[in-house]
């Protein structure tokens, strides 16, 4: 990297105190594990055995927020370059920065942030501009773990990318709206995240009730979430893109007011408001009072999909240069991300769908519901994520099933597939059936997934449907399936 700067002025911009001997740093920003001569790793914690393994490999210094065992004695008898800081963020933003200028100084970058959504949003995005010819890099995946200031990934993986393909033309950078660890938040950090970016657009999907054991109110959640807004605001110039329908994400337009910024809005056709992009069911979707792609062109028509490539068309119809009818091709031929409603056996129907918020619980019963004659449900309970989430998850689920007669509920704890970090707390456990008691919601629980995803494909027929809901506890759920020869 061109990037070179004594370790006291790096320990000074992340609010660290530098321990061992202040020279001179001029390597990339990396994992412990990718690192390679004269590499600075960033690692949330270390012991001493790490430092050890940083000196053997030359690492010219490691920055971390919990030191443990020995680590700094150790550093500075090895005379090893070692910086602690209270925030962890402040040096995985700085790397992301510095890796953007020096990988991807010219790239076109979108960001985009919101409760539900974002991951396909930004893998439409990524998607179309390959398409187009873009050497396109995005953080998104299945999982969506790359999408936070906890470790330095996107640096990292900017400089592989540069390596192994050139220099990066396009990012689609999936951030996290909330993000922290023991039920702490690591404050502004969609805000940092973005601005180090430093984005041509930004998209905000929507709000909705998640990470409140983190953000401690829907209020604090809006906040971080309006990160993206404000980091548009503080540039002064970029498009900011927001969900129309979201009245919470629409009030955001006015974060922006009396800068070079532009708006955009996203939502439901209305001749008498005609927004910059929306759908008309049945239809397609317009973009002001065009209709820009006809409904058979979509390649999916559910509620989750038409938010998400309208949130995505939003940004790619702002470029001129791009031609209406690469963009309609790419769409036709989009392959969605692993457990985005994605339909895994046709008799009966058995949707797999990475709903792991009370939004997205209700929109994909909604949408999943449609597709057969008797409802299924199997869902995973959200494992060592606190009472609160489990509670809203549990509401959601009376609130949707409430009125159906035609529903099979079974929940799972997922014990023979998760680890200690997804493990369902007894507290969680209760919250979630007490909720769905007090609503009088009939449910089974089965505390093994692969015996909960038998047990429901035996109860159906080839015409019902059948939900597999959950994040991590479900996320199992199609390798299992193939392991029983329920699907190829």
């Amino acid at each position: 990297m061109n990037y070179s700067i004594k370790a006291s002025e790096l320990a000074d911009k992340i609010d660290g105190v530098l321990y061992g001997p202040d020279i001179i740093l001029s390597g990339k920003f990396t994992f412990l594990n990718k690192a390679s001569l004269n590499d600075i790793v960033i690692r949330h914690k270390i012991n001493d055995k790490g430092i050890e393994i940083a000196k053997n490999k030359g690492v010219s210094c490691l920055i971390t927020q919990n030191p443990h065992d020995n680590a700094i004695e150790v550093a500075e008898k090895l005379d090893f370059t070692l910086i602690v800081t209270s925030h962890i963020e402040y040096a995985t933003a700085l790397a992301l920065n510095e890796s953007v200028k020096e990988f991807a100084g010219d790239a076109l970058k979108i960001a985009i942030t919101g409760t539900n959504g974002k991951s396909t949003t930004t893998h439409l995005l990524y998607t179309i501009f390959s398409d187009l010819g873009y050497n396109t890099y995005t953080n998104t995946d299945a999982e969506s773990e790359g999408n936070t200031l906890i470790d330095p990934r996107v640096a990292s993986e900017l400089a592989e990318f540069y390596e192994t393909k050139g220099e990066v033309e396009a990012i689609a950078l999936e951030v996290s709206e909330v993000q922290g660890w023991d039920d702490r938040i690591m404050e502004d950090h969609c805000y940092q995240m973005m601005s180090a970016l430093q984005p041509w657009a930004v998209i905000i999907t929507n709000a909705s009730m998640d990470h409140i054991n983190l953000a401690g109110s829907f209020e604090n959640l809006l906040y971080e979430i309006s990160g993206a807004a404000r980091t548009i605001r503080d540039m002064n110039k970029g498009l900011l893109v927001l969900n129309y329908e979201d009245k919470n994400i629409r009030k955001m337009s006015k974060i922006v007011e009396d800068t070079n910024s532009k708006v955009l809005f996203f939502g439901n056709y209305n001749p008498d408001n005609l927004l910059d992009i929306s759908y008309k069911e049945g239809v397609g979707i317009y973009c002001k009072d065009e209709l820009y792609v006809e409904e058979k062109e979509l390649p999916f028509t559910s509620a989750h999909f038409i938010q998400d490539i309208m949130a995505a068309l939003a940004v790619v119809t702002s470029l001129e240069d791009i031609k209406r009818k690469d963009i309609i091709e790419s769409l036709r031929n989009y392959k969605p991300l692993a457990r985005r409603f994605i339909r895994l056996k046709d008799s009966p129907v058995i949707i797999d769908d990475f709903a792991h918020n009370p939004s997205g619980i209700k929109l994909t019963i909604e949408n999943g519901a449609k597709l057969g004659n008797n409802l299924f449900v199997v869902d995973a309970i959200r494992g060592s994520r606190g009472e609160d989430i489990n509670r809203e998850i549990a509401e959601a689920l009376s609130e949707v099933l409430g009125d159906r007669d035609n529903y099979t509920l079974v929940l799972t704890c997922s014990v023979d597939v998760v680890n200690h970090l997804n493990t369902v707390l007894d507290s969680e456990l209760k919250i979630f059936l007490d909720t769905l008691d007090k609503d009088n919601i009939q449910y089974t629980l089965i505390e093994s997934l692969e015996e909960a995803l038998i047990n429901t494909i035996n109860q159906a027929s080839d015409d019902d449907v059948i939900l597999l809901l959950g994040a991590q506890g479900m996320d199992p759920a199609s390798d299992l399936l193939r392991k029983n020869n329920i699907i190829e």
